[in-house]
């Protein structure tokens, strides 16, 4: 026979079940946060100084494939004081006050990225820094070699300039 009582039914939940649910919760939130913060930080990081190699190597190229039949430069119109710069111009000419500016072609430029030292003094003494190298017509070589040192959200990354006009970077 059947008990006519009815049954009591647990509906809801605890205290204890909240709270637990919530801490749980919370970890995960914060490891995902962390992890977050750190990716974006390296997203940041990696494409600055791969972003500056990849304009060189612009340059160093239109200079060796001949294009429009002239040598090829990168000036980094960087503040002295800041260390800062807003973009970057690849321009055709043998410099960059008397190049032909209809071939000028700029990039933006984060401004998370601070130029430490910019050498492009090559065999010389550097006496400031420069903002300029130019890259020979067919063959890519330039009297301009050296490195840049960028810092971005404090780490520090070098692009290189062979005197044969190849760029590489040092992580």
């Amino acid at each position: 026979m059947k008990s006519s009582a009815p049954s009591k039914q647990r509906k809801g939940f605890t205290i204890v079940e909240v709270l637990i649910s919530i801490s749980i919760l919370s970890m995960l939130f914060a490891i995902g946060a962390t992890g977050a913060s750190r990716m974006s930080k390296r997203l940041l990081i990696g494409p600055s100084d791969a972003y500056l190699e990849n304009i060189l190597t612009t340059a160093s190229r239109r200079a060796r494939d001949g294009v429009e039949g002239g040598s090829w430069g990168v000036y980094l119109p960087y503040d002295e004081e800041t260390r800062n710069l807003s973009e970057v111009v690849v321009f055709k000419g043998s410099s960059y006050a008397t190049r032909d500016s209809a071939f000028d072609q700029v990039f933006p430029y984060a401004n998370k990225t601070d130029f430490i030292t910019v050498d492009f003094s090559g065999a010389g003494v550097d006496t400031t820094n420069d903002h300029e190298v130019i890259f020979m017509l067919y063959s890519g070589q330039t009297s301009q070699y050296g490195s840049v040192d960028l810092e971005v959200f404090g780490v520090a990354r070098t692009v290189r300039i062979s005197p044969e006009g190849f760029i590489t970077r040092e992580l």
